[in-house]
């Protein structure tokens, strides 16, 4: 039996909140819309994460006052942004309120939320019908004066704790950890940016195999995003699917600044079963497919400087 909760709807949550770490285990950590759409499943009923037309959603099947979601807009042409949205201030997202009265409908919902410390989750517009889903996200305030509320984010582990024991866990500890993971969020959003950038530059193939499922595909950097130097741009990005993509990144595979694949002489001699040598040993010597565009194809600056730690690794 569930312990007692102010969140009247915490299994709901709960619901939406694994479904969503399925889909974006199926699909990558961006959904199209089409995907958010077809909902989930909670006991007998059938309910909606978001509504095209509302950021701020609460299903009709919820006994409290909270929503389940936030969404932002990128809108089509030249229309306005319904639902402005910014990344200001360290460990938090500002996400404008609905209109210009704090105490409408959907403000109240907002409130609600603030009030009773619900979980939330904030459908993050990465471009015209393309979203990251983040959750859970919370409300840490919201200002009246300039119409915005403060969102930071949790994880699983203390949203649970959360639910189910309100009001015990210690205040400082879980805003510090909510700034932490906030920010992580954050940089979580620039990789999907750059992702979906990449896999379109390379057609939603990987750049070794031509392997063509995205759900497959990720955006490897060429030189790492840690470094100073590993710009979160395009010609910094190859399109590889899992397996070519662990390969690279532990330097077991390198590309040529001419764009010849070259293997580690350690992976060469390695003897195994059909995998490695079909879906890897195969691959020595031959060029990447390299997108259309020369704008978007590897940077020759890039290209050397991983190739130079490939064979200092090797």
């Amino acid at each position: 039996m569930p312990l007692p909760t102010v969140d009247p709807d915490w299994e709901i949550r709960a619901t939406a909140f694994q479904t969503l770490e399925w889909l974006v285990t199926r699909h990558g950590p961006t959904l199209a819309w089409d995907v958010i759409q077809r909902g989930f499943d909670f006991k007998d009923q059938h309910l909606h994460f978001a509504t095209k037309a509302r950021g701020i959603f609460r299903p009709k099947e919820m006994r409290g006052e909270g929503p389940l979601s936030i969404k932002t807009i990128i809108p089509r042409g030249n229309r306005p942004v319904p639902y402005e949205e910014s990344q200001k201030g360290v460990g938090v997202f500002v996400y404008k309120l609905q209109g210009n009265d704090p105490d409408n409908r959907d403000n109240q919902l907002l409130q609600w939320a603030w009030k009773w410390s619900v979980p939330l989750i904030y459908f993050y517009a990465v471009e015209v019908g393309v979203y990251q889903p983040i959750w859970p996200i919370f409300i840490r305030g919201i200002d009246r004066e300039r119409l915005e509320c403060t969102l930071s984010v949790d994880d699983e582990v203390l949203a649970e704790r959360e639910r189910s024991v309100p009001m015990v866990a210690d205040a400082r500890a879980i805003e510090i950890r909510r700034q932490y993971v906030t920010v992580q969020a954050k940089r979580r959003l620039h990789q999907s940016r750059f992702r979906l950038e990449v896999l379109r530059a390379y057609e939603q193939r990987c750049a070794v195999c031509r392997l063509p499922r995205p759900e497959l595909l990720d955006a490897a950097h060429i030189v790492a995003d840690r470094e100073e130097t590993g710009d979160p741009v395009v010609p910094n990005g190859l399109a590889l699917c899992r397996l070519h993509h662990g390969v690279f990144d532990t330097d077991l595979m390198g590309i040529r600044p001419d764009g010849v694949i070259e293997l580690s002489q350690s992976l060469i001699e390695t003897r195994d079963g059909p995998t490695l040598e079909h879906a890897v040993k195969a691959f020595q010597g031959q060029h990447i497919h390299l997108p259309r565009l020369p704008r978007d194809q590897p940077g020759q600056r890039f290209l050397e400087a991983r190739y130079e730690r490939f064979r200092k690794v090797g």
